[in-house]
């Protein structure tokens, strides 16, 4: 009777062996989550049941691959075969992360888990891209690079800076012919070419470049064409408007061959028609001396075809109000406190990697500032830092109001966080203190290495922590009260601050000794909204969009027509600009270059 009992449960367990082998084969020949479901409910007991949670597991993250996914699944199942077998699956999120760092440690680190992946050649790229520095304006390095990695995601912007700069040599002119259309029926219309082609002449001699008459001998043609008409009472933002007369003004400079000018824009002066004399240009009249002729009309000064630095922008839902550029990403402020995190590596296409929305109440913001912590944005209503946890952006710190006042400026220095606004200059400790260093309003804050540099509406400042902890500071450099000096912007050695009359450039690398090298007016320049230096170059933007000295910083040699005008930051060889709703990338390598040795047109 035992031996029967012993052979029947012998029978029963191989029978389900048999049919725990054959629901295996079939579960595997399925390979989805169900059926290793069903293998397990079934057979839980079976010796199979290891390798049925392990295949369970491994479905689950190569269907929806992460990055947690699948280090969780190295975790329970060390030494599988199939960690191998899941990397193929999850090394496209690998290489979204390096891309989001955006960093050469990001990129050696994908190597060393993918080094022989699909994303392999392209990751090899970026990482020696970013190991140089972007080969700083090379010419010859950013060819070879472009030939040798065309794969990474920094060719594209390589080949083209290459190919600017030798556009810049093609295209470049020391000589312009300038135009003048003022139709005669519009009353005084020779004293209006006079003048057109008087204020002309002074910006372009400013400029160190000769306009000669419409039919002399240039590489380029500066056009002013003015017209005026008058306009009926229209309701216009819930107001009735009186019948006036609107006064455009198109100034545009083109080169030979190519239709789309190199710069273009309208400029325009409205005045109501009973404030105007029987046959009296709107020009003439005592406010247009005040406003368009003192502040809007300019001539578009260029010495090549610089359209070629700037790259297609970037256009956003809502109107950014600051950018910070971080390497090859830029953080994007919106005034309600969201951020977008954008991928520069291609300046042509950003791309937007993450974002974070901040809960919606009444605050607002103005600036962004990148922090060991993660991202600073601080405004009229206080600081708050947003950290990158598990791959998103997260609130983790905030300075309310009531606690720092309203901020105009945010820097990393040592442990801690510097802030500047009308409290003062005041030091953020990691334990959430907070102390007045300047119990004064502070209007500009930048850092150099280790040194501040901070104004307070007559004086620009330099000094490292410990000495302002001490009651001193290193520097002082008085520009005055009638220059206001505000923002400052910190460069390398060079440093820029705008006041009310125009901006200087500040030599800084020596910190006792602050000195000034360069000035520029608003009388030239224009309403100066931002402003930076790249080798060696000042970059201006404004309603006359991007202009850029020379390299004695004081007068403008050339205009980029871009779409973003308002707020800038240097990252690089690369500008980053946001403006009427859009971001913008431009290329400072053709401007950094040499001239060529050819004699321009």
């Amino acid at each position: 009777m035992r031996a029967r009992r012993l052979a029947l449960a012998l029978v029963l367990v191989v029978a389900t062996s048999a049919c725990a082998g054959r629901d295996w084969r079939a579960a595997r020949s399925e390979d989805t989550a169900g059926a290793y479901h069903r293998f397990l409910r079934e057979h839980p007991d079976s010796e199979l049941a290891p390798q049925a949670k392990a295949h369970l597991a491994f479905v689950r993250v190569r269907s929806k691959p992460s990055l947690q996914g699948f280090e969780r699944f190295e975790e329970d199942f060390p030494g599988s075969s199939l960690v191998e077998e899941l990397r193929p699956h999850v090394e496209e999120v690998f290489f979204r992360r390096a891309r989001t760092r955006g960093s050469a440690r990001a990129y050696r680190e994908f190597l060393e888990e993918f080094p022989d992946g699909q994303h392999a050649a392209r990751a090899r790229g970026n990482l020696e891209y970013l190991e140089a520095s972007g080969f700083e304006g090379d010419l010859a390095r950013l060819a070879n690079f472009a030939a040798r990695h065309p794969q990474s995601d920094f060719a594209p912007e390589a080949e083209r800076s290459v190919a600017g700069a030798a556009l810049r040599e093609q295209t470049a002119f020391r000589s312009v012919a300038l135009v003048v259309d003022v139709p005669d029926s519009i009353p005084g219309a020779d004293r209006l070419r006079r003048l057109f082609a008087e204020r002309a002449r002074q910006i372009y001699r400013r400029a160190g470049m000769a306009l000669v008459p419409a039919d002399g001998e240039a590489g380029a043609t500066l056009t002013i064409a003015h017209r005026e008409k008058q306009l009926r009472s229209s309701l216009e933002g819930g107001t009735m408007t009186q019948p006036s007369v609107l006064a455009e003004t198109q100034v545009s400079l083109t080169v030979p061959s190519r239709e789309t000018p190199v710069f273009r824009d309208t400029l325009a002066f409205r005045i109501p028609v009973t404030e105007l004399g029987a046959g009296e240009s709107a020009l003439f009249h005592p406010r247009a001396w005040a406003v368009y002729w003192s502040n809007d009309f300019f001539a578009p000064v260029a010495s090549w075809d610089t359209r070629a630095a700037a790259r297609q922008p970037k256009t956003f839902a809502e109107a950014p109000v600051a950018v910070e550029p971080m390497g090859t990403r830029a953080a994007v402020l919106f005034g309600n406190g969201d951020l977008q995190i954008a991928d520069l590596s291609d300046p042509a296409s950003p791309q937007i990697l993450g974002e974070y929305r901040r809960p919606r109440d009444l605050s607002t913001f103005e600036g962004v500032v990148s922090l060991p912590q993660g991202l600073g944005i601080f405004g009229v209503d206080g600081i708050e830092i947003v950290g990158f946890e598990g791959g998103s952006l997260k609130l983790s710190r905030s300075y309310p109001r009531d606690q720092v006042g309203s901020i105009v400026g945010l820097v990393a220095l040592g442990e801690g966080i510097v802030a500047a606004g009308n409290r003062g200059l005041l030091w953020l400790g990691d334990d959430g203190s907070v102390r007045n260093l300047v119990p004064r309003e502070i209007l500009g804050l930048d850092r150099r290495g280790d040194r501040l540099l901070f104004t307070d509406g007559t004086s620009l400042f330099v000094s490292s922590l410990p000495v302002l902890q001490g009651g001193r500071v290193e520097g002082e450099l008085r520009l005055g009260r009638g220059f206001r000096p505000g923002v400052v912007r910190a460069n390398g050695a060079a440093a820029v601050v705008i006041g009310e009359p125009g901006l200087v450039q500040v030599d800084v690398s020596a910190p006792s000794k602050p000195r000034v090298v360069s000035r520029m007016d608003r009388s030239e320049v224009g309403e100066i909204r931002d402003a930076t230096v790249v080798s060696g170059r000042i970059f201006v933007v404004g309603p006359r969009g991007l202009q850029v000295s020379d390299s004695t910083g004081e007068r403008v040699l050339d205009s980029v027509d871009v779409e973003a005008r308002d707020r800038l930051g240097a990252s690089g060889r690369h500008l980053v600009l946001i403006g009427d709703g859009r971001l913008q990338v431009v290329d400072a390598t053709p401007f950094a270059a040499t001239r060529p040795a050819s004699p321009a047109r």
